[in-house]
């Protein structure tokens, strides 16, 4: 098996679950795919906000969903906490690594209080005030954010991309399983955008 034939071997510990199928596929597709996806997304939610009023961007499409200034909100905090992950992979062996997915084993990842979280996607909507931000800085951001991380992928040694961390829900995960992860997400935000607006 080549380095990047897009076959990961990720293994579960204890009760932790198979990676989703829409995050699998992206894993399974080569690393220049899921760079250039990664590489695309400013530029795509540029063009899906680019002609709309910050009322059209603040707008919630019903008491469930996020609004659009929200979704890009998510996606730049999104980047700061993936950041975090990659600068741990390189720096330690194995870490366990926060996300947003509760984990089974709450006591192992030291979530011992009522109702706390490893990053609490919900409450810093609130906490953050995301309504409130101007989409466009957000997206600004976010862009920079992106760039930083596509620099420090860029960087990495052969050796470094099989570096791993273990996730809350899907147990170790390597470099290409993350950059499968992110290409996912931005994925499913950009279509939740595109139908939202």
């Amino acid at each position: 098996m080549t380095e990047d034939t897009g076959l990961r071997i990720l293994y579960s510990r204890s009760t932790e679950s198979a990676l989703p199928p829409r995050i699998q596929e992206w894993i399974d597709r080569s690393r220049e795919e899921r760079l250039t996806r990664l590489g695309r997304t400013p530029d795509e939610l540029e063009a899906v906000i680019a002609d709309k009023t910050p009322e059209q961007l603040a707008e919630r499409p019903d008491d469930e969903e996020w609004s659009p200034v929200e979704v890009i909100c998510h996606l730049r905090d999104v980047e700061d906490l993936s950041l975090l992950r990659f600068r741990m992979m390189i720096q330690m062996d194995e870490p366990m690594v926060p996300s947003a997915t509760a984990p089974t084993d709450r006591e192992r990842w030291g979530l011992l209080e009522d109702g706390a979280a490893l990053f609490d996607q919900v409450r810093l909507v609130e906490q953050r005030q995301y309504a409130r931000n101007d989409p466009h800085l957000a997206l600004a951001a976010f862009a920079q954010n992106r760039r930083q991380i596509l620099g420090f992928l860029a960087a990495l040694t052969d050796a470094q991309w099989v570096r791993g961390a273990i996730h809350p829900a899907f147990g170790r995960v390597d470099f290409d399983g993350f950059t499968g992860i992110l290409a996912s997400h931005d994925e499913s935000h950009i279509a939740q955008l595109q139908v939202g607006i």
